[in-house]
């Protein structure tokens, strides 16, 4: 069956007029924002870079990366590479390029103008631990720095002739998507057509119970596949449409094995496991207290400091001495915590 690399390889030449902008279209946007397009994309308002000139020079610039990269990120590369000649969007305009990795945030956005609307992509979660940890405090804190970053950007790279908007993102980009749609200016709210999560984190009880996230969730298009892991984390819009993937169960929270036919996604129905943990999930969160919860995170990311673990992959693949030393710094604490710990963790961990 079709994936998202198949669409771009039979749609690539015809136009937004033959074609018009669709979902799967949308979900290509929300996932070349995870490239690194600093230097490439200019950041200074008023200036752009064409879509294909920006997909060349990228490849130019950093092609020598592609080895190295996660898989998930490798087959970015290869994304970009298909669309380099694509001339459906080769004359869009890609502007306001934002970057921002530091000790409280990592946050990255882009923003694109083309066939009279504007298009808003934000980034999912990268390799680096501060955007792991911000994954862990949306179970505790709202807005974190990431989610007030979104909300101004959206507000700051939205012009006052720019009518149609369109704001998306993938994991956690997803979540920022519908934060900023919810709490931009109301002069921006009123401005935007769609909001797009594909298979991110929801909300905290109080944001999902707020008006504000009800105004918003009637632009809402949320997709899922059929195994869901991180769409099914915290409490989320129950209108969202479950799409097959050619792989299982972590794996399919990497859209590139999502099925698709023509200009649709292929319908399917989460698994029994998925169903379990969108309940299991919000029971448990649900259940501890604002200060659990916060010490809980920081124990984690104290120890996380003490290993020296900067990036994701050394929690996913630690060296030996690593992994005593984390067991050992575990045993530590009182047992009723360090079981909630293990619980939380398994969950988060499952973002990665």
């Amino acid at each position: 069956m079709a994936t998202v690399k198949d669409y771009v390889k039979y749609y690539k030449n015809l136009s937004f007029q033959d074609i018009p902008f669709n979902d799967i279209d949308s979900l290509i946007f929300a996932q070349i924002v995870y490239a690194d397009f600093e230097h490439v994309i200019p950041s200074e308002k008023g200036k752009y870079i064409l879509f294909s000139d920006a997909m060349r020079l990228f490849l130019k610039k950093y092609n020598f990366e592609k080895k190295k990269s996660p898989k998930f990120i490798h087959e970015v590369f290869e994304l970009i590479d298909s669309l380099k000649e694509a001339k459906r969007y080769a004359n869009i305009k890609m502007y306001f390029y934002t970057k921002t990795v530091d000790e409280e945030k990592q946050f990255c956005a882009f923003t694109l103008r083309f066939h009279g609307m504007v298009y808003v992509a934000f980034e999912g979660t990268d390799t680096s631990i501060i955007g792991w940890k911000e994954d862990f405090l949306l179970t505790s804190i709202f807005p974190v720095p990431a989610q007030k970053f979104a909300i101004q950007y959206l507000n700051d790279t939205i012009g006052i002739f720019d009518n149609t908007v369109i704001v998306g993102g993938h994991s956690k980009g997803g979540n920022l998507a519908m934060t900023a749609s919810m709490l931009a200016s109301t002069r921006i709210r009123m401005k935007i057509k769609h909001v797009y999560n594909f298979d991110g984190p929801g909300f905290r009880g109080k944001q999902y119970n707020s008006v504000s996230f009800r105004r918003m969730e009637t632009k809402l298009k949320m997709f899922v596949p059929n195994d869901s892991t991180i769409g099914m984390l915290l409490m989320h819009s129950k209108n969202y449409q479950v799409v097959k993937s050619n792989t299982v169960g972590l794996w399919q929270h990497d859209p590139f094995t999502w099925e698709l036919f023509g200009v649709i996604f292929i319908a399917s129905n989460l698994t029994a496991r998925s169903k379990s943990l969108e309940k299991s999930n919000v029971e448990f969160i649900s259940s501890l207290k604002e200060e659990e919860r916060n010490k809980m995170i920081e124990i984690i990311f104290d120890i996380f400091a003490k290993l020296g673990i900067t990036d994701t992959s050394q929690i996913k693949i630690p060296k030996i001495n690593q992994a005593i030393s984390l067991v050992k710094e575990i045993s530590n604490i009182e047992s009723e915590t360090r079981k909630k710990i293990v619980t939380l963790f398994k969950i988060i961990l499952k973002g990665i």
